[in-house]
Protein backbone atom coordinates (compact mmCIF):
# COMPACT_ATOMS: atom_id res chain seq x y z
CA UNK A 1 0.00 0.00 0.00
CA UNK A 2 1.35 3.37 -0.98
CA UNK A 3 0.61 6.63 0.75
CA UNK A 4 -1.16 9.48 -0.99
CA UNK A 5 -0.65 13.18 -0.51
CA UNK A 6 0.40 14.10 3.05
CA UNK A 7 -0.20 10.49 4.14
CA UNK A 8 -3.96 11.12 4.36
CA UNK A 9 -5.04 8.59 1.77
CA UNK A 10 -4.08 5.03 1.11
CA UNK A 11 -3.93 3.57 -2.33
CA UNK A 12 -5.04 -0.03 -2.54
CA UNK A 13 -3.33 -1.73 -5.47
CA UNK A 14 -3.96 -5.43 -5.99
CA UNK A 15 -3.13 -7.66 -8.90
CA UNK A 16 -5.48 -10.53 -9.64
CA UNK A 17 -5.72 -13.13 -12.38
CA UNK A 18 -9.13 -13.82 -13.84
CA UNK A 19 -9.85 -15.86 -16.97
CA UNK A 20 -6.20 -15.70 -18.02
CA UNK A 21 -5.99 -11.90 -17.70
CA UNK A 22 -3.89 -10.10 -15.14
CA UNK A 23 -5.66 -7.02 -13.82
CA UNK A 24 -4.64 -4.15 -11.60
CA UNK A 25 -7.27 -2.74 -9.25
CA UNK A 26 -6.71 0.62 -7.62
CA UNK A 27 -8.86 2.35 -5.02
CA UNK A 28 -8.09 5.55 -3.19
CA UNK A 29 -9.56 5.30 0.29
CA UNK A 30 -9.07 7.79 3.13
CA UNK A 31 -7.78 6.32 6.39
CA UNK A 32 -10.85 7.59 8.31
CA UNK A 33 -13.25 5.54 6.14
CA UNK A 34 -15.43 3.21 8.22
CA UNK A 35 -17.32 0.22 6.88
CA UNK A 36 -19.60 -2.36 8.40
CA UNK A 37 -19.44 -6.13 8.01
CA UNK A 38 -19.62 -7.99 4.72
CA UNK A 39 -19.01 -5.00 2.43
CA UNK A 40 -17.69 -5.24 -1.10
CA UNK A 41 -15.87 -2.40 -2.89
CA UNK A 42 -15.19 -2.61 -6.63
CA UNK A 43 -12.26 -1.21 -8.59
CA UNK A 44 -11.14 2.38 -9.17
CA UNK A 45 -13.24 3.88 -6.37
CA UNK A 46 -12.44 7.08 -4.49
CA UNK A 47 -13.63 7.29 -0.89
CA UNK A 48 -12.82 10.53 0.90
CA UNK A 49 -12.52 11.31 4.61
CA UNK A 50 -15.37 10.90 7.08
CA UNK A 51 -17.32 8.40 4.94
CA UNK A 52 -19.26 5.69 6.76
CA UNK A 53 -21.06 2.73 5.19
CA UNK A 54 -23.10 0.09 7.01
CA UNK A 55 -23.23 -3.69 6.80
CA UNK A 56 -23.77 -5.62 3.54
CA UNK A 57 -23.08 -2.70 1.21
CA UNK A 58 -22.09 -3.62 -2.36
CA UNK A 59 -20.14 -0.83 -4.09
CA UNK A 60 -19.34 -1.39 -7.76
CA UNK A 61 -16.56 0.17 -9.91
CA UNK A 62 -15.68 3.86 -10.42
CA UNK A 63 -17.70 5.13 -7.45
CA UNK A 64 -16.97 8.51 -5.82
CA UNK A 65 -17.98 9.01 -2.18
CA UNK A 66 -17.12 12.53 -1.04
CA UNK A 67 -16.51 13.74 2.52
CA UNK A 68 -19.40 13.17 4.93
CA UNK A 69 -21.30 10.55 2.90
CA UNK A 70 -23.32 8.13 5.04
CA UNK A 71 -24.72 4.91 3.58
CA UNK A 72 -26.90 2.55 5.64
CA UNK A 73 -27.10 -1.24 5.64
CA UNK A 74 -28.00 -3.57 2.77
CA UNK A 75 -27.43 -1.04 -0.03
CA UNK A 76 -26.35 -1.52 -3.64
CA UNK A 77 -24.22 1.24 -5.20
CA UNK A 78 -23.81 0.75 -8.94
CA UNK A 79 -20.84 1.80 -11.08
CA UNK A 80 -20.19 5.50 -11.71
CA UNK A 81 -22.37 6.61 -8.79
CA UNK A 82 -21.28 9.97 -7.32
CA UNK A 83 -21.96 11.43 -3.90
CA UNK A 84 -21.19 15.12 -3.42
CA UNK A 85 -20.79 14.46 0.31
CA UNK A 86 -22.59 15.62 3.44
CA UNK A 87 -25.61 13.45 2.66
CA UNK A 88 -27.35 10.42 4.14
CA UNK A 89 -28.55 7.32 2.37
CA UNK A 90 -30.79 4.96 4.34
CA UNK A 91 -31.01 1.17 4.58
CA UNK A 92 -31.98 -1.05 1.66
CA UNK A 93 -31.37 1.67 -0.94
CA UNK A 94 -30.43 0.95 -4.56
CA UNK A 95 -28.38 3.61 -6.35
CA UNK A 96 -28.07 2.73 -10.02
CA UNK A 97 -25.48 3.48 -12.68
CA UNK A 98 -24.36 7.09 -13.09
CA UNK A 99 -26.68 8.67 -10.54
CA UNK A 100 -25.59 11.63 -8.39
CA UNK A 101 -26.69 12.46 -4.86
CA UNK A 102 -25.83 16.06 -3.99
CA UNK A 103 -25.02 17.64 -0.63
CA UNK A 104 -27.83 17.92 1.94
CA UNK A 105 -29.88 15.16 0.29
CA UNK A 106 -31.44 12.62 2.64
CA UNK A 107 -32.53 9.37 1.02
CA UNK A 108 -34.77 7.37 3.36
CA UNK A 109 -34.96 3.56 3.58
CA UNK A 110 -35.86 1.25 0.66
CA UNK A 111 -35.61 3.91 -2.06
CA UNK A 112 -34.76 2.96 -5.64
CA UNK A 113 -32.76 5.54 -7.61
CA UNK A 114 -32.66 4.55 -11.30
CA UNK A 115 -29.69 5.21 -13.63
CA UNK A 116 -28.52 8.77 -14.31
CA UNK A 117 -30.72 10.47 -11.70
CA UNK A 118 -29.40 13.89 -10.67
CA UNK A 119 -30.10 15.74 -7.44
CA UNK A 120 -29.13 19.42 -7.25
CA UNK A 121 -27.74 21.34 -4.28
CA UNK A 122 -27.43 24.96 -5.40
CA UNK A 123 -30.19 27.31 -6.49
CA UNK A 124 -29.88 29.02 -9.91
CA UNK A 125 -28.37 32.14 -8.31
CA UNK A 126 -25.66 29.98 -6.68
CA UNK A 127 -27.01 30.14 -3.14
CA UNK A 128 -26.91 26.93 -1.14
CA UNK A 129 -30.22 25.20 -0.62
CA UNK A 130 -31.88 23.63 2.37
CA UNK A 131 -32.18 19.86 2.55
CA UNK A 132 -33.86 17.64 -0.01
CA UNK A 133 -35.61 14.54 1.36
CA UNK A 134 -36.59 11.47 -0.65
CA UNK A 135 -39.19 9.58 1.40
CA UNK A 136 -39.14 5.91 2.30
CA UNK A 137 -39.93 3.47 -0.50
CA UNK A 138 -39.90 6.12 -3.25
CA UNK A 139 -38.94 5.19 -6.81
CA UNK A 140 -37.04 7.78 -8.86
CA UNK A 141 -37.05 6.96 -12.60
CA UNK A 142 -34.16 7.04 -15.05
CA UNK A 143 -32.62 10.47 -15.74
CA UNK A 144 -35.01 12.32 -13.42
CA UNK A 145 -33.69 15.61 -12.01
CA UNK A 146 -34.60 16.74 -8.50
CA UNK A 147 -34.26 20.47 -7.84
CA UNK A 148 -32.88 21.60 -4.48
CA UNK A 149 -34.94 22.10 -1.34
CA UNK A 150 -37.78 19.66 -2.09
CA UNK A 151 -39.37 16.68 -0.38
CA UNK A 152 -40.75 13.59 -2.09
CA UNK A 153 -43.54 11.79 -0.23
CA UNK A 154 -42.85 8.21 0.88
CA UNK A 155 -43.93 5.60 -1.66
CA UNK A 156 -44.15 8.07 -4.55
CA UNK A 157 -42.97 7.29 -8.08
CA UNK A 158 -41.15 9.86 -10.21
CA UNK A 159 -41.22 8.98 -13.92
CA UNK A 160 -38.21 8.77 -16.18
CA UNK A 161 -36.86 12.11 -17.47
CA UNK A 162 -39.06 14.08 -15.08
CA UNK A 163 -37.99 17.36 -13.48
CA UNK A 164 -39.17 17.79 -9.88
CA UNK A 165 -39.08 21.48 -8.95
CA UNK A 166 -41.70 21.51 -6.17
CA UNK A 167 -42.30 19.34 -3.11
CA UNK A 168 -44.23 16.10 -3.75
CA UNK A 169 -46.57 16.11 -0.74
CA UNK A 170 -49.10 13.51 -1.88
CA UNK A 171 -48.28 9.85 -2.57
CA UNK A 172 -48.62 9.29 -6.30
CA UNK A 173 -47.05 8.91 -9.73
CA UNK A 174 -45.48 12.13 -11.05
CA UNK A 175 -44.20 12.67 -14.59
CA UNK A 176 -43.11 15.46 -16.91
CA UNK A 177 -41.16 18.70 -16.97
CA UNK A 178 -42.11 20.03 -14.51
CA UNK A 179 -43.37 16.87 -12.80
CA UNK A 180 -47.14 16.77 -12.31
CA UNK A 181 -49.40 14.27 -10.58
CA UNK A 182 -50.48 11.58 -13.03
CA UNK A 183 -52.25 9.33 -10.52
CA UNK A 184 -52.69 9.04 -6.75
CA UNK A 185 -51.44 5.86 -5.09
Amino acid sequence: MGKGEKGEKEMNTDFSKQNGYETLTTNIIHRSFKQGKNCKIGNFCVIEEDVIIGDNVDIQNYVLLRKGTRIGNDCYVDSYFRSSGDNEIGNGVTLRFGSTIARKVFVRDNVFIAPNVMTVYSLPDGTKSAATVIGEGAFIGTAAVLAPNIAIMSGSIIGANSFVNKPILEKGIYVGNPAKLLRRL
